[in-house]
């Protein structure tokens, strides 16, 4: 009799709500509009992360101002391996340790999510708005699972973590965000 009353209270425990998940008002998204209007730049750094096949961590700062961007991705030790640039509707590509311009597909192989990222994500996801998931999720439809988890700031709702889940969550992919500044 005791175990059945035990069993039944663990299923009742698994059933109850989740205390972690928060309800988000949408309204309260940063836009990229209102964002600009009132700051000249976005600048930090963050942490992405490989699991499942392929193990890593990358550490990385970033800087959006205007129509220019960059992303610059480090080793373990904080040595530049990947420099992303964007300026205007063009994306660059450099090979830090080599020295050299590649093209997409070949930094598709460090991030396997970069081939569906155009200059106007990229710049959304640096500055943080939530509607960058919206545009990645038809973009990337049947391809990858993404979630998100927001911040929310003065009011206002960012985006702090994406995660990219490929082939069945054999290998995941998450693009963290340590540090996000604004300066007027």
């Amino acid at each position: 009799m005791n175990k059945w009353k035990i069993f039944i209270f663990l299923i009742l425990v698994s059933c109850s709500s989740n205390k972690n998940f928060v309800s988000i008002d949408s309204a309260n998204h940063a836009t990229i509009e209102v964002l600009e209007k009132n700051y000249s730049r976005s600048f930090g750094s963050g942490k992405l992360t490989g699991k499942g096949k392929s193990n890593f961590s990358s550490n990385f700062v970033f800087e959006s101002k205007d129509d220019y961007s960059y992303i610059v991705f480090k080793d373990i030790i904080g040595r530049k391996l990947f420099l992303v640039e964007i300026n205007g509707e063009k994306t660059r590509y450099v090979d830090m340790r080599k020295n050299k311009e590649i093209d997409v597909e070949d930094f598709n192989k460090f991030l396997p999510i970069a081939t569906k990222f155009d200059s106007n994500t990229y710049k959304r996801l640096l500055w943080g708005t939530p509607n960058v998931f919206k545009d990645l999720q038809i973009k990337t439809r049947n391809i990858f699972l993404i979630s998100t988890k927001l911040i929310s700031i003065d009011g206002s709702n960012f985006l702090n973590e994406l995660t990219f889940s490929l082939n069945n969550d054999k290998q995941k992919y998450t693009i963290l965000f340590t540090r996000r500044n604004f300066e007027i």
